[in-house]
């Protein structure tokens, strides 16, 4: 994916991953109170999703009245990876265990996290 999403258009593409179906604005309006944005603000922010092609306007779906429905093309497993590569890239030159030892040394992995990690990669590596 190399569309760039901002931290603006993250909060309304949460709502489209959290809800996982069609939305119209309408079911974005929460964005209104929870974020303290304007009308006007989140259907700027619809527009420029539907222009990077990372919403698109669902053809054929039941239109009641004026009222467009968009759905996710990027799922939040595609972005959290494309995020992810470009951080390593940018920061860490590609090496994901110099992340994660930034993350250890910063106090940000507790031994929790460790533990699931050492978990994780039991099953993935199969022993």
């Amino acid at each position: 994916m190399n569309r760039k999403i901002t931290d603006s258009e993250l909060a309304v593409m949460r709502v489209f991953w959290r809800e996982k179906r069609v939305l119209t604005f309408s079911d974005l309006r929460e964005l209104e109170k929870t974020v303290g944005w304007k009308k006007t603000t989140i259907q700027t922010l619809m527009v420029r999703l539907r222009d990077k092609g990372i919403i698109e306007e669902v053809p054929g779906y039941d239109r009641r009245g004026d009222v467009a429905h968009y759905i996710a093309t990027v799922t939040e497993q595609e972005y959290q990876l494309d995020e992810s590569e470009s951080m390593l890239g940018k920061v860490f030159d590609g090496s994901a265990v110099k992340m994660v030892a930034a993350l250890r040394r910063g106090g940000k992995l507790s031994d929790a996290d460790i533990a699931e990690l050492r978990e994780l990669f039991k099953v993935e590596g199969g022993s």
